[in-house]
């Protein structure tokens, strides 16, 4: 156990709060929580490097918290009507497929593409674009057409994402190396 991982950990036992209190448009608290999943999410990456953590294992353990950090938050933001209930059920498929795709149940690093990585940092951006006019109590209505348009462009960015790594595997591009 080193600093990255406790940081990483802090954002997992975060998730499932971060979702009940979008769920709840209790704002305040969805805005503590975003803005502690992204602390940790900046630091733990650089406390893994500068103290020489960083590992393949490391890597699925922060993109496997971050996944399900998204998947609680949108999913709260769903129930509560803010965005599409496909995004938060098309988070989780295109995880599992990122990690096989990118054999690091073998020890492998995981590998990214440019959608995917926009993707990532897309569901944390549209979370944030719901919760913090909410939070702040401003601008709430450009948080509901804004929040629906960002939500729509990620489910078809993470369909199309999702689509060009099965192409990439069918065509055998994603084999071993």
């Amino acid at each position: 156990m080193n600093w990255a991982n406790v940081l990483t950990g802090a954002r997992l036992a975060a998730a499932p709060a971060a979702g009940w209190f979008t769920a709840g448009e209790q704002w305040l608290a969805a805005l503590l929580l975003w803005a502690l999943a992204i602390v940790t999410d900046v630091f733990d990456g650089i406390l893994a490097r500068r103290f020489g953590a960083a590992s393949s294992g490391g890597g699925l353990f922060d993109h496997g918290t971050d996944c399900a950090f998204v998947t609680f938050t949108l999913g709260g933001l769903a129930s509560a009507g803010w965005v599409p209930w496909l995004l938060p059920a098309l988070i989780p498929l295109a995880f599992v497929q990122y990690v096989l795709d990118s054999r690091a149940l073998a020890g492998q690093p995981l590998r990214t593409n440019r959608i995917g990585k926009s993707n990532g940092i897309g569901y944390f951006a549209l979370a944030g674009v719901v919760i913090v006019p909410n939070a702040l109590a401003w601008w709430a209505w450009l948080a509901e057409v804004l929040g629906a348009v960002l939500a729509w462009l990620l489910v078809a960015t993470t369909l199309l994402s999702m689509g060009e790594r099965l192409t990439l595997a069918v065509k055998g591009r994603f084999g071993p190396r």
